[in-house]
């Protein structure tokens, strides 16, 4: 699979860079943010393959993400992955369950990571 441009936003440093390493070994050029207000900005300047975004952010959790790359994108919305501590959480419970993007839940592991990102993103 050629690289490709990926936006990881997890709040956790370690998990970030864990997903950025992972990635940028398999050939993907990636980025990474802490927040929503630094993952919008990046989102503004570079048009990426792909987002990996923590479901509960404490400044913009997933539904309010995903809102806020419809506006910017349209239907031209990069392809995204949600990342999540809970297999099920009642909060989200019905949003997942109309989301059509895959959710990783942590622990991550690598070989699943990138399985999953393979998918998505096609050859």
């Amino acid at each position: 699979m050629p690289g490709r441009l990926v936006l990881v936003l997890d709040p956790d440093p370690a998990i970030r860079q864990s997903l950025i390493d992972v990635l940028s070994l398999e050939g993907h050029e990636v980025d990474g943010a802490a927040d929503a207000d630094s993952a919008l900005l990046l989102l503004d300047q570079r048009r990426y393959d792909l987002v990996v975004a923590d479901l509960r952010l404490p400044d913009l959790e997933g539904p309010r993400l995903l809102a806020a790359l419809g506006e910017r994108f349209g239907e031209d919305l990069p392809s995204l992955i949600f990342v999540t501590t809970a297999t099920f959480d009642p909060h989200y419970g019905g949003f997942l369950a109309d989301l059509r993007a895959p959710v990783m839940v942590k622990p991550l592991k690598p070989g699943r990571v990138l399985d999953l990102v393979g998918k998505v993103l096609g050859p």
